[in-house]
């Protein structure tokens, strides 16, 4: 199972946040899964922010 083999590589799935809003957090289409509204949280922390740059502006 995908919890083996995530184990394996050092990785741990956060628990599921809290939702902030009323909001639908994903949908799926055929294979893809749509997000809306959803932040890098890391047993309730931001784990990643952006630096304030534009796109394209790299």
């Amino acid at each position: 199972m995908y919890e083996t083999k995530l184990k394996s590589m050092g990785l741990k799935l956060p628990p599921v946040p809290k939702p902030v809003a009323a909001y639908v957090p994903a949908v799926m289409v055929d294979k893809y899964i749509y997000t809306s509204g959803q932040l890098p949280l890391v047993e309730g922390n931001l784990e990643y922010q952006g630096d304030g740059r534009e796109p394209g502006q790299c």
